[in-house]
């Protein structure tokens, strides 16, 4: 791993990868290029660390050790089998496999992985004796086998749980938005950081947390535990000290109002634990308010951006147009000069905002199609197609 070219492959949701080629440009990635659900790229050992820590839209971070024609079964065991899996991590560590497979040569994912795994145990066992276990639940080293008709890619995956499990977040709702997913949605805004951000429906301030992180300019994943690189028999534990140090040198504590409301005082609670668990909560402020019900008067500050997920699984169907239009009336009456995003999976809901769109991006939500839809907030906004 001392090569200064490895070939690494960042995984992310769909539709955020330009966000994140952006970020790993800003990062020092060379020759990066997009690709479904993610980027190539190249860099050394000290870049794939600052990749785990730094990156907000990333879920995985592979590292690329061999690529090579797949003919079959025993082709694909003996190339396995091939690969000095000694030189990457010791016998005594757990593995697991993680497989992903577009051929008709192949059966399936679980098949594939079990073929990787026979390959990279009976290689163990040959040369030592003794052979990895398999721990599919907390492995120390991860392994991904990606097989495209017929070329098979080899990688350790550097980050070992995905990269959303950010380290701060303990308790959610019933619903929770993913850590990556609020980071790109708030990319995708271009929300810079210097203007007020108000969540009116923050369930568990994911949106609050994420945007005060990057604000602060904070190592989004600053609070996590373990990364699996940590495992690797040429891990650097002091450059890795290095730029953990050099990263928490770089913050700001100089951030406009982040604050948040939810009608439930149970669910508000839970955000601001984990506000507190991000060590925000001398920046985010979590409230119990109804936003349907607001003053009469009391005054937005003008240039206020509003991002919110509202619900879109009421148990009445015939409630999400009565949501809608009270979330429309709202913005209309008290937000002028201010800028919303809808995130919402509900295009019914949208259509009762009562609002016209500026800007209108596709994504998913988990599997739901969904949207985040950008309103200019002036005086008598007036109703607009959707």
């Amino acid at each position: 791993m001392k090569d200064s070219n490895l070939q690494i492959v960042i995984k992310t949701l769909p539709g955020l990868e330009r966000v994140l080629a952006r970020e790993v440009r800003q990062l020092g990635g060379r020759e990066v290029q997009e690709v479904r659900r993610g980027i190539v790229c190249k860099g050394d050992l000290g870049f794939v660390f600052k990749c785990n820590l730094w990156l907000r839209t990333a879920l995985r971070v592979l590292v690329q050790i061999d690529r090579f024609q797949v003919r079959d079964e025993k082709n694909l065991y003996k190339k396995v089998y091939e690969t000095p899996w000694e030189k990457y991590f010791d016998c005594d560590k757990t593995i697991a496999i993680d497989a992903t497979v577009h051929s008709d040569r192949f059966r399936n994912s679980l098949f594939v992985a079990q073929k990787t795994k026979d390959g990279i145990v009976d290689r163990f066992r040959d040369q030592s004796g003794k052979r990895p276990s398999v721990d599919l639940k907390n492995p120390d080293i991860r392994i991904n086998v990606h097989i495209q008709n017929h070329f098979c890619t080899l990688s350790l995956d550097s980050s070992g749980e995905s990269l959303h499990k950010r380290g701060y977040r303990v308790e959610v709702d019933k619903a929770p938005l993913s850590e990556v997913l609020a980071a790109g949605i708030l990319s995708l805004m271009d929300w810079q950081g210097k203007a007020p951000l108000l969540d009116p429906m923050c369930g568990s301030g994911t949106f609050l947390t994420e945007a005060a992180l990057f604000a602060s300019n904070v190592p989004v994943n600053v609070f996590r535990k373990q990364f699996s690189f940590q495992n690797w028999k040429d891990y650097d534990a002091e450059l890795f000290d290095t730029i953990f140090e050099s990263s928490m040198k770089k913050e700001n504590r100089d951030l406009p109002p982040i604050y948040g409301f939810d009608i439930d005082p149970q669910i508000g609670a839970k955000a601001r634990r984990n506000v507190k668990n991000a060590l925000m909560e001398d920046v985010i402020k979590v409230q119990k308010r109804n936003f349907l019900n607001w003053p009469e008067d009391e005054k937005v500050a003008p240039g206020t951006t509003l991002i919110m997920n509202p619900p879109y699984d009421l148990k009445l169907e015939a409630d999400i147009p009565e949501l809608y239009k009270g979330i429309g009336d709202s913005l209309k009456q008290h937000f002028s000069g201010c800028t919303a995003w809808v995130f919402t999976a509900s295009a019914e809901g949208l259509k009762h905002l009562g609002l016209k769109p500026t800007k209108k991006i596709p994504l998913k939500n988990a599997k739901l199609d969904s949207w985040l839809v950008r309103y200019d907030l002036y005086e008598g906004s007036k109703k607009g197609s959707d």
